[in-house]
């Protein structure tokens, strides 16, 4: 009366771990790039909001208007950009300072974003449209091209 696994058994129990693992390690990959790109898409919303209610509060002040884009080539919202005064003749916030933890959110490789911002005037009306546009530039993001053009 032997105790254990037999050669057969031991086999079969490693053919079947192999196979299930052959299944799970892709199927986890995929799950892992997915939740990556929902961080990052999640990222640019927070900015989005947080440009939002600057525009909200410049619009009570009498002079509606996004953070300025940045002036760099790549309109990339990198570390000169974020700490310059937005509106100097209304107020020295910086970019930076719109977010509670005092960091513009970035993509999951600590990539900054492009942010660019513009405004349109409709000529039937006269009504003018403020524009911005968030786009992860970073080409090893899972979010690559990934971008929103938000209007107020």
């Amino acid at each position: 009366n032997t105790r254990g696994f037999t050669m057969m058994e031991f086999v079969v129990t490693i053919s079947i771990m192999g196979v299930l693992l052959s299944v799970a390690i892709p199927s986890y990959s995929n799950v892992r790039l997915e939740i990556q790109e929902r961080q990052t898409i999640t990222n640019m919303n927070i900015i989005r909001e947080a440009f939002f209610q600057y525009f909200y509060r410049m619009h009570m002040k009498g002079n509606p208007h996004f953070p300025v884009a940045p002036k760099n080539s790549s309109r990339l919202m990198d570390s000169e950009w974020v700490s310059m005064p937005m509106d100097s003749s209304m107020s020295p916030t910086t970019p930076k300072e719109l977010f509670s933890n005092g960091r513009v959110p970035t993509n999951l490789n600590s990539f900054p974003f492009m942010y660019e911002a513009w405004n349109d005037t409709i000529p039937s009306t006269g009504e003018i449209v403020y524009y911005m546009k968030i786009s992860d530039v970073d080409e090893d993001s899972p979010a690559y091209e990934k971008s929103f053009t938000h209007a107020i």
